[in-house]
C-alpha cells in the first residue's frame, strides 16, 4: 500500500512544525503535550499549552510532564511499508520525500534512520530520492533502519537553505509518525549528495549520530568546527572523473587537521561509483553500529555565520544539543581559542562549552554577545547551584527550576525524546 500526502513549509525558519495532512496521523489521538508539539496552528497550540500549564502548577506535575516527553507519542501500527509526501519550500518549489520501513518495523521498538541524499541534482523533478534511498540505502538493510530519500532537482544544491529545510522536515515528518531511535539517526549521500552530507552536518549536527559521504567532498562548507561533532566515514575512488582524487585527499587532510573525526576509505581503482556504499556495506554498518549518538556530550563546540539568513539564521543552525548562540557581534569578546587557522575560520562567531565535575560549565566565546545553556536533569543536579564561567570569569551561579513551558517550547523545536530540557540559562558576555 502506498499513499501520498502534502506538506507545506510555510516559513524559512522552522520555529513551528509545518502543516501535515497525512491520513496516517491524527493529532487528536496524542496526549496534550504532543498535540502542542505537533500543532501547526499557533492559536490552537497556545490553547493546548494553556491547558497543560494549568495542570503543571508544581514540581511534581512538571516532572510528570518531562517524563511524558521522554516516553514519546503513541505510534500507530500497520503503517505502509513505503510512503511519499511533498514538501513545499520557502523558495516556492515542491520536493518529494519518500521513505521505506524495515520489514520488522512494528512501532513497539525504536528503530534507526538513514537519511540518504541522492546525486545528480541537475536532473528534472522529482529527483532521485526514492530510487537512491531504496537501492543505495540498502547498504544499511541489516541494521533495520528506516530509509528516507528527500529530493532536489534542476541544480538546487543540498546546501541551499530551502533544500536544507526540506531535509530537516523529511526527518521531522518521519519522527512524528514512527518510533525512531533518535540516537541512531545517520546521514549519507553520493556525489552531489556526498557534498550535501557535509553541508547538512554543518547546520544539523544535533540530530545525527554519524555521516557517510560517498564520492563527494565538502565544497561549500564554511563552519568546519561544527563537523567536529559528528564522526564521518568518507568513501572515495582513485579513478573518480568528477571529484578528483588529489583534491579529495587534500580536503581530507585539512578536515583532519581541523579536528574532524574522519575515517577515510580510499579505493584506488574505483571510479565515480555511487554503489560503493553498497559494495562496502559491511564496513559501513560496522561503522554506524559502533557510533550511537551521545545526546548530551560533555563538550560542545559550535559556530554560526551571521551572513546567513532565513532557515540558517535561527534554529537549528544556531544550536548544538545543549548550547545556543543567541546573538553575535563583531566587537564582542574574542575568546582564548588556540585552534584557528586552516579551515577553522577566525571571523565566525563561536562558542565552546565543557561540562566539568559537578554543576560547573566552562564556556569560551568568540564574537558572541549572548548565548543560552539548555539545562537537562540528565546532566545537572537541579537541587544544587549551577555555575557558569565565560572566558575564565564567573558569569552565573544559582539554582534553576524545571519549567514546563520551556520544556514544551524546546520540544517543539527539537522533537527529540533524548533532548528534553528542564530550564534555560541565558548569559550576556561582557
Amino acid at each position: 500500500m502506498r499513499h501520498v500526502a502534502i506538506l507545506v513549509l510555510v516559513a524559512a525558519v522552522l520555529s513551528v512544525p509545518p502543516p501535515v495532512t497525512a491520513k496516517d496521523y491524527d493529532i487528536r489521538s496524542q496526549k496534550p503535550e504532543w498535540q502542542f508539539v505537533d500543532e501547526t496552528d499557533p492559536k490552537k497550540a497556545d490553547e493546548v499549552l494553556a491547558k497543560i500549564l494549568k495542570r503543571c502548577v508544581n514540581e511534581r506535575e512538571t516532572a510528570k510532564l518531562i517524563d511524558a516527553l521522554r516516553k514519546g507519542r503513541a505510534y500507530p501500527s500497520g503503517m505502509p511499508s513505503q510512503d511519499t509526501v511533498t514538501v513545499k519550500g520557502a523558495d516556492g518549489l515542491s520536493r518529494q520525500v519518500t521513505w521505506y520501513l524495515p520489514s520488522k518495523y512494528s512501532g513497539k521498538k525504536p528503530v534507526g534512520v538513514l537519511v540518504f541524499l541522492h546525486g545528480a541534482i541537475r536532473q528534472p523533478p522529482p529527483g532521485g530520492g526514492a530510487y537512491e534511498a531504496k537501492e543505495l540505502g540498502a547498504a544499511v538493510e541489516k541494521l533495520d533502519y528506516i530509509r528516507i530519500g528527500p529530493c532536489t532537482y534542476e541544480g538546487h544544491e543540498w546546501g541551499e537553505p530551502a533544500v536544507r529545510a526540506t531535509v530537516h522536515e523529511a526527518l521531522e515528518h518521519v519522527k512524528r509518525r514512527y518510533n525512531v531511535d533518535e540516537d541512531r539517526v545517520v546521514i549519507a549521500g553520493d556525489s552531489d549528495g556526498g557534498r550535501g552530507t557535509y553541508a547538512m552536518v554543518e547546520t544539523e549536527a544535533t540530530f545525527y549520530a554519524a555521516a557517510v559521504p560517498v564520492i563527494g567532498s565538502p565544497g561549500g562548507v564554511s563552519r568546519f568546527v561544527n563537523l567536529r561533532n559528528v564522526p564521518f566515514l568518507a568513501i572515495n575512488g582513485g579513478k573518480d572523473s568528477i571529484f578528483d582524487a588529489t583534491h579529495v585527499k587534500e580536503a581530507v587532510d585539512l578536515m583532519k587537521k581541523a579536528g574532524i573525526d574522519l575515517t577515510f576509505k580510499f579505493i584506488e581503482e574505483a571510479p565515480h561509483d555511487p554503489f560503493l556504499i553498497v559494495k562496502h556495506k559491511d564496513e559501513v554498518c560496522e561503522f554506524l553500529k559502533a557510533r550511537p549518538r551521545n545526546p548530551l556530550p560533555p563538550v560542545v563546540d559550535w559556530q554560526v555565520d551571521p551572513s546567513r539568513t532565513g532557515y540558517e539564521a535561527g534554529f537549528p543552525a544556531n544550536t548544538f544539543r545543549w548550547i545556543r548562540i543567541e546573538e553575535t557581534a563583531a566587537g564582542a569578546t574574542a575568546g582564548p581559542f588556540d585552534d584557528f587557522g586552516g579551515w577553522v575560520r577566525q571571523d565566525l562567531p563561536r562558542v565552546r562549552a565543557e561540562k566539568k565535575e559537578g554543576n560547573l560549565v566552562e564556556v569560551k566565546t568568540h564574537r558572541v554577545k549572548r548565548f543560552t545553556l539548555l539545562v537537562s536533569d540528565a546532566m545537572f543536579d537541579l537541587a544544587a547551584p549551577i555555575e557558569v564561567t565565560v572566558n575564565g570569569k564567573p558569569a552565573f551561579k544559582d539554582t534553576v527550576k524545571a519549567d514546563a513551558r520551556m520544556a514544551l517550547e524546546e520540544m517543539r523545536l527539537f522533537n527529540d525524546r533524548r533532548l528534553v530540557f528542564s530550564a534555560r540559562i541565558t548569559v550576556e558576555v561582557e
